[in-house]
């Protein structure tokens, strides 16, 4: 990984420096070296010893964080994505975009149950049927 800003949130991915970070435990870059390492914190600011940054990956907003901020129209909309790897937005930011664009909003909610609906029933078709019916739906 390259080296990323004090605050940028990280994930352990390996030990290979002896540090004292849980592998797959999510910090904060909180105190940058010249010599390739970081130190970072955890979610109580309990500061962590020096880590390379090969060790650690960057990290997005995940889904558990979403769900204990977002209101609940805003999570149904982002249920219509497939995942949400590519969400790397600030803390705060999420409800403040999708709330400034509710036409888009809107239209996403409109059509799920539509969609939805429709999957369900591609489920119990034949896979020649389904193949057919999927071809006319995104087309």
């Amino acid at each position: 990984m390259n080296p990323a800003p004090i605050g940028a949130r990280i994930q352990i991915i390996s030990n290979h420096s002896c540090h004292h970070y849980r592998i797959g435990g999510i910090y904060r870059v909180h105190q940058i070296d010249s010599d390739g390492t970081f130190k970072a914190i955890d979610d109580q600011g309990v500061e962590g010893d020096y880590i390379r940054w090969d060790e650690s990956c960057p990290v997005g907003i995940g889904w558990d964080w979403l769900r204990d901020h977002l209101d609940s129209r805003s999570l149904d909309l982002l249920s219509a994505f497939n995942g949400l790897t590519n969400l790397r937005l600030r803390d705060g930011v999420e409800t403040k975009i999708i709330t400034s664009i509710p036409n888009l909003a809107d239209a996403i909610l409109n059509v799920m149950p539509v969609v939805d609906e429709e999957i369900e029933r591609l489920r119990n078709q034949s896979p020649d049927e389904a193949d057919m019916t999927l071809d006319s739906l995104l087309s």
